[in-house]
């Protein structure tokens, strides 16, 4: 068996060898058996491999802040809004979204509040 010399210089620096423990690891490794495992043990490969997990919880809600400034201004452009329309507004999202009609074509206004960049 002729190994390359750079994989027996690896193995003697790596593993601090002398030039025959690296061939005769080599020659080990070389004459080492694969066993082909059967379905059932691979099966208990797999649930030792495992290890001890933490079962994963459900996601938490994340309770969101009301926006009074929001609900306020979305609340101010329905009332605006219903004088010029003729009280044809329809409020989907208190704090965000309103949709009316005017000459007889809907149209919706999206409120949004970008956030600020950090830093700044």
């Amino acid at each position: 068996m002729a190994f390359k010399e750079s994989e027996i210089q690896k193995m003697m620096k790596n593993l601090s060898l002398s030039r025959e423990e690296a061939i005769q690891l080599l020659i080990d490794d070389e004459n080492d058996i694969s066993v082909e495992l059967t379905a059932e043990q691979k099966k208990v490969v797999k649930v030792m491999s495992q290890g001890d997990r933490k079962k994963e919880d459900a996601p938490r809600k994340r309770e969101r802040k009301a926006d009074n400034t929001k609900r306020y201004l979305v609340t101010a452009l329905a009332d605006a809004l219903a004088d010029v329309c003729g009280g044809a507004v329809d409020v989907l999202n208190p704090e965000r979204e309103l949709t009316f009609i005017y000459n007889g074509e809907k149209f919706k206004v999206v409120l949004s509040k970008p956030r600020e960049k950090k830093g700044e």
